[in-house]
């Protein structure tokens, strides 16, 4: 229900809270490793992830690969700023400059979506969204909850 089952780049900030991150030379680059070994040498899948449903979303406590965000409002504004306003999502190197997809290797950052909305957008214009698209958009997914509590299975 509500997914596209496809492989998507979409170059979420890195989750500090991980202890494997604390390894500047780790990553985890979904399809192509170092969980899964079946698509390492396809370089074009590197950084993608499958696409989950959107069943349950709101009852969701973390969200991506890596649980880097916490609630809807977040992803949203992820979604949102990541090209338009990246410092609102990713942290600065000691020169300040802003690490843009820096859960990924530079090498692998092609990979990342940015031609479908919301990220065809580029650094200055104007986002996507508006706070009420936001809004509208996170009460909708809120009807795709259908009680099921998965601490009850």
């Amino acid at each position: 229900m509500c997914t596209d089952t496809q492989f998507e780049a979409l170059g979420v900030p890195r989750n500090p809270a991980i202890p494997a991150n604390k390894n500047p030379k780790f990553f985890d680059m979904g399809a192509c490793g170092p969980f899964r070994d079946d698509l390492a040498k396809q370089t074009q899948y590197c950084g993608m992830f499958l696409t989950p449903t959107l069943r349950n979303v709101a009852n969701r406590k973390v969200f991506f690969h890596n649980g880097v965000y916490h609630d809807l409002k977040e992803v949203m504004d992820f979604y949102n700023l990541r090209n338009t306003s990246p410092e609102k999502n990713y942290p600065r190197d000691a020169s300040g400059k802003v690490e843009k997809y820096n859960d990924l290797p530079p090498q692998y950052h092609a990979n990342v979506d940015a031609s479908d909305a919301p990220f065809d957008r580029k650094f200055g214009d104007q986002p996507a969204m508006s706070d009420q698209d936001i809004e509208d958009i996170i009460a909708f997914m809120k009807t795709l909850s259908d009680g099921f509590d998965v601490g009850k299975s």
